[in-house]
């Protein structure tokens, strides 16, 4: 036994425009609303306009009072030509708080949907845009008619023989945050020649950036420093196994010794240079960990 209703249910006539789907004319379709009361299976439905035949569509199960949309056939006399801004782009500003380097980029795309009927009627053509949840509309004077799972779809209606347009802008806002501290100098660098960082912000890297260059500094000052220490410490072991084996009277014996105090001299010499650039380099930390915590600039 086959169910049958024998009732009359809403519906509007749309031409649906997915660029996805037809990328330049859209599909012929109607907006149903379940106004039978009942439950409506899914199934095949054949379209008549008028008393001819039109087309064929499927559509889903649906509920009492609910709205689906199907398409049954192309629409040649509406034509959609969708073309992004040739000012679509990006905008970042960047700010420094306490420290923290703060970076906020703006990409703004717009869409321009260009409706032309050719058709002898009036249609109401729904442009199907897609979803991008990382992208937000931005125009609230702009709001779709509906929003579904993964397109936006906007309404425009379009006099026989004219032409309308769509215009979708959308943007994605990206941040980042970096501790100053924690960057290297040629990422320092690329910001600093960034045309985007203000003259304030450029101030406060190129300052930050000479503080650590001046820390930099005194660390290889202390690596040479420890090298040579290095140096005559390994060679003073090569000493005290000569000694240990010569005798005492030998001539070498007294060439060793006094090369050995000497050695001595300068071991002392190179440990206290090394402690005092210590101290200089744990300064210069202090100097920039303090500069960075009391910067902003934006």
């Amino acid at each position: 036994m086959l169910p049958i209703i024998n009732k009359d249910v809403e519906g509007t006539r749309v031409s649906i425009y997915n660029e996805q789907a037809q990328a330049r004319f859209p599909l012929l379709g109607l907006k149903l609303k379940n106004t039978s009361g009942l439950h409506l299976m899914q199934g095949p439905i054949t379209v008549f306009d008028g008393s001819s035949y039109a087309g064929d569509a499927r559509i889903l199960d649906l509920e009492p009072k609910e709205e689906r949309l199907i398409s049954y056939a192309v629409d040649l006399g509406t034509e959609v030509n969708p073309v992004f801004a040739s000012d679509n782009g990006h905008f970042t500003v960047i700010k420094i708080v306490k420290g923290v380097m703060e970076t906020t980029t703006k990409l703004r795309e717009s869409k321009t949907y260009t409706i032309k009927n050719r058709n002898e009627t009036e249609r109401l053509v729904i442009i199907e845009h897609p979803v991008r949840n990382e992208f937000k509309l931005v125009d609230e004077k702009v709001k779709p008619a509906e929003v579904a799972r993964d397109v936006y779809r906007f309404e425009v209606k379009v006099p026989a023989g004219k032409t309308e347009s769509q215009v979708v802008t959308e943007e994605r806002i990206i941040r980042q945050s970096f501790q100053v501290a924690n960057l290297h100098d040629d990422a320092i660098g690329i910001f600093f020649n960034s045309q985007v960082t203000s003259d304030k912000v450029k101030k406060g890297l190129q300052q930050a950036l000479e503080l650590r260059q001046a820390m930099a500094r005194t660390q290889r000052e202390i690596e040479e420093q420890g090298r040579q220490l290095q140096v005559i410490t390994e060679d003073q072991a090569r000493l005290r196994a000569n000694l240990k084996e010569m005798p005492s009277t030998a001539a070498a014996y007294k060439r060793y010794l006094e090369k050995f105090d000497t050695q001595e001299t300068q071991i002392e010499q190179f440990q206290a240079d090394i402690k005092k650039l210590q101290g200089t380099q744990s300064k210069q930390k202090k100097e920039l960990e303090e500069y960075l915590a009391n910067f902003s600039a934006e």
